[in-house]
């Protein structure tokens, strides 16, 4: 049986939402991350600069938390937890942070698992469903509305701590954090729906923390 906690929703992002975050990335990366060039937006006009954010900063809070079962036909047993630090924006940038954990009863206390063992995707999601808007994570190369391979482009060169589903593993009983960068939401919402975790239940209202003082 899946097991949720919090305020939990399964997310799909159809055509009905216009795909907020395309190619591009902030000029200076996320905050205390390494710079990532250039990039331009789907529709061919050159991505805004961004500024730097300031210091990297650890978040150990959690805003929700949800359990979830591995998805049917991964052909791998145990839950996924998922904690949502923070969902932060400053400047042109917005900041989600999370934790995640493979809780595997019937493995090897050493085992580790890949995303694509457990049949997930990398790619971090957000929502902002009173505007109908979708960002995704900025990329260096390829458009995630783009055709053709643009989009494979897009995920393997996101600004994220995962990218690469066989590479990026999760211990048995370990936490993992991760975070991802993405375009900040137009209109400043005060709550969006995230995704942390292709394949996995999201959360619905999380509040968003503006760093410079907006609400």
């Amino acid at each position: 049986m899946r097991r949720t906690s919090g305020r939990v929703v399964a997310l799909l992002v159809t055509g009905v939402f216009a795909l907020g975050a395309c190619t591009g990335t902030p000029e200076d990366g996320a905050a205390g991350d390494a710079p990532a060039e250039g990039g331009a937006v789907a529709g061919g006009e050159a991505a805004a600069p961004v500024e730097a954010t300031g210091s990297a900063r650890t978040v150990t809070g959690s805003m929700a938390e949800t359990t979830s079962d591995i998805p049917d036909g991964a052909g791998v047993q145990g839950t996924v937890t998922i904690t949502l630090r923070s969902v932060e924006v400053s400047e042109q940038t917005m900041t989600v942070r999370w934790a995640t954990r493979w809780d595997g009863e019937d493995a090897e206390p050493d085992a580790v698992l890949s995303y694509y063992d457990m049949g997930l995707g990398t790619a971090a999601t957000v929502i902002d469903a009173t505007n109908l808007k979708v960002y995704r994570p900025f990329c260096t190369n390829g458009s995630w509305k783009g055709d053709g391979t643009d989009p494979i482009l897009c995920e393997d060169s996101m600004v994220s701590s995962v990218r690469d589903v066989v590479a990026a593993k999760l211990p048995n009983h370990g936490t993992v954090e991760g975070w991802a960068s993405l375009p900040a939401p137009e209109g400043k919402p005060a709550k969006v729906d995230v995704m942390p975790i292709e394949g996995l239940p999201g959360f619905t209202q999380a509040d968003v923390t503006y760093l410079d003082g907006d609400s």
